[in-house]
């Protein structure tokens, strides 16, 4: 137990290291640089919050897993690059108009800055924590039948559909429940501090920026698409899978707790609860119907 705490907290901060290291040296555009690093004392401590929770969840994963090998690294980096850094990104895009000095190459920069971490990280937790079985290929022991575990495309599509419908509801709910009461995040994003009711807001959005719903339910379909391969991967527990899709989902929510140049400190704590809670539900809740049980031979 205590060299396995040792491992962790080595990993956490080759992680966070990499990710400044790699992040000082990206070019970034002249307006992004200029905006200045964060003058938060505890921005560093931040960093290895965040580096932990990502070196955890692969941890996690990989104790829960019978993949080994080249096949074990690509899911965990598959998951974790679109989870962590594709899906949050393209909300960033989205919402560009509140981040004027952000370019396009800048979010692409961004997601290649949180991906490098990755690679590093994901081989030396394996070396760490996998035990290669004698005479056997490392690359295929112990993983089940695709066959076997095949879900059919008709159930597949409506699951994602239910998931898509789901995650709309959780985002629009808890995005004005708890984000939108903050003031200074209603005027970071209109200019303005005024809050409609719910409905109202709802009824605001469908008039001015109707396309926020059908771009929310893709994003909840991705984000159940992205983590398909943690059906095959940890399929003998239900309890373990669910703590599973937690932990990757929890991840673009852990990530606002270090302060940055984007984000005013109140805004980002009004996101930090919003994203915390919803995709702690929003998990439990794509765990459960994504969960089957692993057909016996």
């Amino acid at each position: 137990m205590v060299k396995t705490v040792f491992k962790l907290i080595l990993l956490t901060i080759i992680h966070a290291l990499v990710f400044v290291i790699v992040n000082a040296i990206m070019p970034f555009s002249q307006g992004f640089k200029e905006l200045g690093a964060s003058e938060d004392p505890y921005v560093l401590l931040f960093m290895l919050v965040n580096s932990g929770w990502t070196c955890f969840t692969i941890y996690f994963i990989t104790r829960h897993t019978s993949y080994r090998g080249k096949s074990l690294f690509f899911n965990l980096l598959f998951i974790l690059f679109f989870v962590q850094c594709f899906m949050t990104q393209i909300e960033t895009l989205f919402f560009g108009n509140a981040f004027p000095v952000l370019t396009k190459p800048d979010i692409i920069l961004i997601m290649t800055a949180s991906l490098i971490p990755l690679l590093v990280t994901i081989p030396i937790l394996m070396k760490f924590f996998l035990k290669k079985p004698e005479g056997v290929n490392t690359d295929t022991v112990n993983q089940s039948s695709p066959k076997k575990l095949s879900l059919g495309i008709k159930n597949i599509l409506y699951k994602l559909g239910i998931i898509g419908g789901i995650y709309l509801f959780v985002y629009m709910f808890f995005g004005y429940f708890i984000a939108w009461q903050f003031e200074e995040l209603r005027i970071f994003y209109t200019g303005s501090a005024e809050k409609l009711g719910f409905f109202g807001q709802m009824l605001n959005n469908f008039k001015t920026n109707l396309i926020i719903f059908p771009f929310q339910i893709i994003r909840g379909i991705l984000f159940a698409l992205f983590i398909f391969p943690l059906q095959k991967m940890v399929n003998k527990d239900k309890k373990t899978f669910i703590i599973s899709v937690c932990l990757v989902y929890l991840s673009t929510a852990v990530m606002l707790i270090i302060p940055n140049v984007l984000f005013p400190d109140i805004v980002r704590y009004g996101h930090l609860i919003e994203m915390f809670t919803s995709m702690l539900l929003f998990g439990f809740i794509t765990g459960n119907i994504l969960w089957y049980k692993k057909q016996e031979n």
